[in-house]
Formats: C-alpha cells, sequence, structure tokens
C-alpha cells in the first residue's frame, strides 16, 4: 500500500516543506533596493542599524513538525485511520502557519515601510495544503475499499 497515490502527496508535501525551510519566504524593497528579508527562522534589515528578529522562528519549527508528521503518516500506510488523523492534524499546522506567515508579513512591511515583494517559496504552503486535502481523500477512498471488501467476506 506504500505505492497508493496517496503517498505521492504526501511525499511531495515533504518536499515543498524542506524547501521552505532553505529559502527565504519573504522580501522588502524600498524602489529597487531590498531594505530586509526573512525566512523561516529569522527577519533580517539590510539598512545600517540592522534588526534581526526572531519573530519568524515558529514558522521553521511547524514546517519541521509538518516534516516530521508527514514522514510518520508515509509509514503508517497500515493504518489508515491513523494516518488520516495525522495528516489532518499537518494540514491544520499548515493553516497556522499560513495565517501566522501573513501577519509577520505585515508586521515586517509596517516596520519597513516599504513593499513587500512575494517569493514563489511562499506559495509552497498552500500546495501543501491541497496535496494534503487530495491524500485525505485518497485514505478515505482506500478505507471504504478495504471495509466494503470486509463486509463480503
Amino acid at each position: 500500500m506504500i505505492q497508493r497515490i496517496q503517498t505521492v502527496y504526501l511525499a511531495l508535501v515533504v518536499i515543498f516543506c524542506l524547501l521552505g525551510l532553505c529559502l527565504p519566504i519573504g522580501q522588502y524593497f524600498d524602489g529597487t533596493t531590498m531594505v530586509g528579508s526573512f525566512n523561516n527562522f529569522v527577519y533580517s534589515s539590510t539598512e545600517k542599524d540592522a534588526v534581526w528578529d526572531w519573530g519568524p522562528c515558529a514558522l521553521g519549527i511547524v514546517q519541521i513538525l509538518v516534516v516530521l508528521l508527514t514522514l510518520v503518516s508515509i509509514m503508517l500506510f497500515r493504518f489508515r485511520m491513523r494516518q488520516l488523523r495525522l495528516v489532518i492534524f499537518s494540514t491544520i499546522l499548515l493553516v497556522g502557519y499560513l495565517i501566522y506567515y501573513a501577519v509577520l508579513a505585515w508586521k515586517y512591511q509596517l516596520m519597513t515601510e516599504a513593499s513587500y515583494h512575494l517569493p514563489f517559496v511562499a506559495v509552497l504552503p498552500v500546495l501543501s495544503i491541497i496535496l494534503n486535502c487530495l491524500a485525505i481523500h485518497g485514505i478515505r477512498k482506500d478505507e471504504a475499499l478495504v471495509r466494503s471488501l470486509d463486509r463480503l467476506r
């Protein structure tokens, strides 16, 4: 059962989260010059009185939790209901990640008074949520198939 389509979806979620951990998720520009950027662990400004803020550290922790939960749920292919609960929980974590990301992006935009540039990496959690929903659908379909086969015996 590890070769099911939900395993592919969950593997893509792991890849997207790992990409999100490695690349910057927000940049602020004043005209053509970059005045600040942040990734999943720290915000840094490029001005002479540089500001470092560890507020985004929670974003990195959530991303790491999602990666770990998704890897565990891939290995729980024999226990579909447990796998389903873990995928639903990681989806809830990703929704919380997006809400906190929006709050931080707005906060740093007010702090720098510059325009915010949304990189492609910031869209990856949305794609991960969609892939988690597709995996949930696949897991439920497998569970329904197994239950219907048990009924025929």
